[in-house]
């Protein structure tokens, strides 16, 4: 590719400068708590800036820049700079210790680190400072030296990290026609216009936020607010201020919201939906949510591997079945079962999907800049490791992960199912179901529960024993009880099932074993 075309202004670039053009004194997205705003103008601004400077220091297409950044305002704004300038953001936790956030940066091949926080990743060299105030680069250290151009014909615009929730980190590249393609699906899907306003309290640094928040809000030319993290204090006040009309959550903060206090009524008017992804949404918090706050709840699935949203629940409320992920949108997906044939309806098996969405390779650990390997089966499909049930409406119910099966006697039990059933005891805040090894039957259920606010442990784990044996068949019945006092969940609300093992001491409230029935 010659050099010409490829500093060819892309897509994002585009967009960028007609919602400049066209209302510049627009909000495009606000840092809801502190009250500040970034309208597109000061966007088309700040991208062509950014364009001029980072060709000025030898960056662009091709090239890779860590983007590190706690404040929503500088991320937003760097982000869209980055994507509009060609060059390749690879987003990360602000909160990696400094010598994480260089090993993934020098993983990836980065050439340099843009952060708002001058302690942040220190080790990495060079580094931007953007100053929060005026979302612009305001000092550097050491000099950037471009590694040699990754031989792509279209290079991708990120590279993300994957939440590693069952186990090493991917690295998972995405065109900007993929994002963008899957940004104008959320659009589209969900009727976002220019006189929306969306709140999204989600990681900056997952594909979610990015897509269905950033990206989705620039592609219709409305706004979005941002508030760096959830806080269970002070949500609705914001939503009313900023006169929010829809918002982008996840399971656990909608779990939250359902114990708290009941939003304003004009809230509660004027919003449309509460979209949930990142992790399946029990039926019980949908009811909960919904019953205490007044506002539907829209439930999707997703991951990174597909740009974010993979099936989503119809916008119109009579048309969503509830515990299901919805319907595909703009991707291929099919339920296979061991030798990948197709599952009849309501069978089990594994969710494949394939599309323009979704990528073909991961970014190959310990090869940068250019390593790859494959993601995708040799006939196109990629494997999601979920596992799930179509219905004769061509509906998705998650069951679990492939890795999460319990495998007792050789019978497979699903922890969900499980799941859903302990939840419907009165005093339980949260649940999860692993496996646990046994000599004889190889593995059994453990269900790690968490006690509401006023719940006595052992009476609620004697209590769920009950439950247990009056509405799950011998097999799937808990071998024990255990009341922890939280459960490990990471930055998205994804809770780790490798990590109850370890997680469970010091946390445990009560337990009980099943078999003595006893509780402690």
């Amino acid at each position: 590719m010659c050099r010409e075309t490829r500093d060819r202004r892309g897509a994002v670039a585009a967009l960028v400068e007609e919602r400049a053009r066209l209302a510049p004194s627009r909000l495009a997205y606000a840092a809801g708590r502190a009250g500040r705003r970034l309208e597109y103008g000061e966007l088309g601004r700040l991208a062509a800036e950014w364009w001029v400077r980072l060709r000025s220091a030898g960056l662009g297409p091709g090239r890779r820049a860590g983007l590190q950044a706690e404040d929503p305002l500088v991320f937003a704004s760097s982000y869209l700079g980055l994507l509009a300038a060609g060059v390749t953001a690879v987003p990360l936790d602000p909160r990696l210790p400094p010598a994480d956030g260089a090993r993934h940066l020098d993983r990836v091949g980065a050439d340099l680190l843009i952060t708002d926080d001058p302690g942040a990743c220190a080790q990495a060299t060079p580094v931007w400072w953007v100053d929060a105030g005026s979302r612009r680069v305001v000092g550097a250290s050491g000099r950037c030296r471009p590694r040699s151009l990754p031989d792509e014909e279209d290079p991708p615009a990120v590279l993300l990290l994957s939440s590693g929730t069952t186990g090493e980190p991917k690295v998972v590249p995405l065109r900007e026609a993929q994002v963008l393609h899957v940004a104008r699906l959320i659009a589209r899907h969900h009727r976002l216009s220019s006189e929306d306003r969306g709140y999204s309290p989600l990681p900056l640094f997952h594909v979610n936020a990015q897509v269905v928040g950033l990206l989705a809000t620039l592609v219709s030319g409305g706004s979005l607010v941002l508030d760096g993290r959830f806080h269970r204090t002070g949500c609705w006040e914001l939503a009313q201020a900023w006169r929010v009309t829809w918002l982008n959550l996840v399971p656990a903060i909608l779990a939250i919201l359902a114990a708290g206090e009941a939003p304003p009524g004009d809230v509660i008017r004027r919003v449309r939906f509460a979209r949930t992804a990142s992790a399946p949404l029990p039926s019980s918090t949908q009811r909960s949510f919904e019953e205490r706050c007044g506002i539907s709840v829209l439930e999707t699935y997703g991951m990174s591997e597909a740009a974010s949203q993979i099936t989503a629940n119809p916008l119109r409320r009579r048309r969503r079945r509830q515990g299901s992920a919805g319907i595909p949108v703009g991707v291929r997906l099919r339920v296979v079962d061991a030798e990948r044939r197709p599952c009849p309806v309501g069978e089990v098996g594994s969710v494949e999907i394939r599309g323009p969405s979704v990528i073909r390779h991961y970014l190959a650990a310990g090869e940068p800049p250019a390593g790859h390997r494959a993601a995708r089966q040799a006939d196109g499909w990629l494997v999601t490791g979920d596992l799930g049930r179509l219905d004769a409406g061509g509906f998705l119910q998650l069951t679990g992960r492939s890795d999460d099966v319990i495998n007792r006697g050789g019978e497979k039990v699903y922890p969900r199912e499980i799941e859903e059933v302990l939840r419907t005891e009165s005093g339980v805040s949260d649940v999860m179901v692993a496996g646990q090894s046994d000599p004889v039957l190889g593995q059994c259920p453990v269900a790690y529960v968490v006690a509401g606010e006023n719940a006595d442990p052992a009476a609620l784990a004697r209590r769920l024993q009950a439950l247990a044996a009056s509405r799950l068949s011998p097999s799937r019945r808990p071998v024990r009880l255990v009341v922890v006092d939280a459960l490990p969940a990471g930055a998205t609300g994804k809770v780790s099932r490798r990590r109850l093992a370890a997680w469970e001491p010091g946390h445990v409230r009560a337990h009980l074993e099943v078999g003595e029935g006893r509780a402690s």
